[in-house]
């Protein structure tokens, strides 16, 4: 990865040919990061050293429809290798706990609005299947994803997202030991049959059925994520469960959206790189969008009626969803994707 180079004086000092410009000194974050897989195409010049038990790479150009001139041009702005993401998720695990402690001490459990502590073992609950979905569909597109510069923040996400359907599951544990007859045992049948659901779980089993890498990337991070998971986690949860007496839902959903929204940059420097790189994958966006924008935006509205199962609302649900996709077509604006979503329309 390195290369010797002679100064004026004779002197040899090493410069980083990945690097542009080359003078310039690695950062921590891409000397960890960068090319911990090599490839053919840069270092490998004996080719892959591991195949897969068919024969293939890690990487393969027909693994994605997005034409790219260089995955390792990507940078992640948030610049996050293993150990500062172990330490975050720590963090947020801490804030959790502490959160349920501060609640048991003040006895904050008995006083749950009956209809909170419904919505709570039962959508609530159910809500931890839709984020395992997503695990298990990040999972498949970390594996292919272009370079390992790529590849790391879906990594990252993919177990962001199982760690929120564990703290919603282990939550639930805590409330069935403090509320008397707390009980989750509909949670999957929610999931499965309630008209609220099936537009999240529609999406999520047709995603988990692609096979595009950067598909899955693009529908995640860039339809489901700012439409139904911004819906669910910060509208209905994160500013109705105080009004219910429940300050820990609103710390496990707060903890969800400040992943989304490191994410939100990510894959905003992501894809001025594929479009910076290829002019023609604005088109493929735009065919994208026309296919999953549709279902993303069923799947929101769907949530809907979930707020009029509970007591108190912040402001109603149809409010909640009309500035959620607002939000979302000014997140489209900054992603220079704007035409996409008036083709889809």
């Amino acid at each position: 990865m390195t290369a010797l180079k002679k100064t004026k004086a004779g002197s040899q000092k090493s410069g980083f040919r990945y690097i542009k410009p080359a003078k310039r000194r690695a950062t921590q974050y891409e000397e960890i990061t960068l090319h911990t897989q090599w490839d053919p195409k840069n270092f490998a010049q004996s080719g892959w050293f591991n195949l897969d038990k068919n024969g293939n790479p890690a990487w393969r150009e027909d693994a994605t429809k997005l034409q790219s001139t260089d995955w390792w041009e990507y940078r992640d702005p948030n610049a996050e290798w293993f150990r500062p993401f172990v330490k975050r998720q720590t963090d947020i695990g801490r804030s959790i706990e502490q959160s349920i402690a501060g609640a048991k001490r003040a006895k904050t459990f008995e006083n749950f609005d009956p209809s909170w502590t419904t919505f709570l073992q039962t959508h609530h609950v159910a809500y931890r299947f839709a984020e395992y979905g997503l695990f298990l569909a990040l999972c498949q597109a970390q594996r292919e994803a272009g370079s390992d510069v790529v590849a790391q923040p879906i990594i990252f996400q993919s177990v962001e997202k199982d760690r929120h359907a564990q703290d919603i599951t282990l939550y639930a544990m805590i409330l069935e030991a403090e509320i008397p007859g707390f009980n989750d045992s509909q949670a999957k049948s929610m999931w499965m049959d309630a008209p609220e659901w099936q537009g999240l779980r529609k999406i999520i089993e047709y995603l988990l059925a692609c096979r595009d890498w950067g598909e899955i990337n693009l529908v995640v991070n860039c339809f489901i994520e700012p439409l139904a998971s911004t819906l669910m986690c910060r509208e209905l949860i994160q500013r109705n469960a105080p009004l219910h007496g429940d300050p820990v839902s609103a710390v496990i959903a707060q903890a969800a959206e400040s992943d989304r929204e490191g994410k939100r940059a990510s894959s905003k420097a992501f894809i001025e790189m594929i479009l910076r790189q290829n002019a023609g994958n604005a088109d493929l966006i735009a065919s994208w969008t026309e296919k999953w924008l549709p279902l993303a935006e069923a799947a929101a509205k769907d949530l809907i009626p979930l707020f009029s199962t509970i007591k108190h609302n912040a402001v109603n649900g149809q409010t909640a969803y009309e500035n959620v996709h607002a939000e979302f077509c000014e997140f489209m604006a900054e992603l220079g994707l704007s035409i996409a979503l008036e083709n889809a329309a």
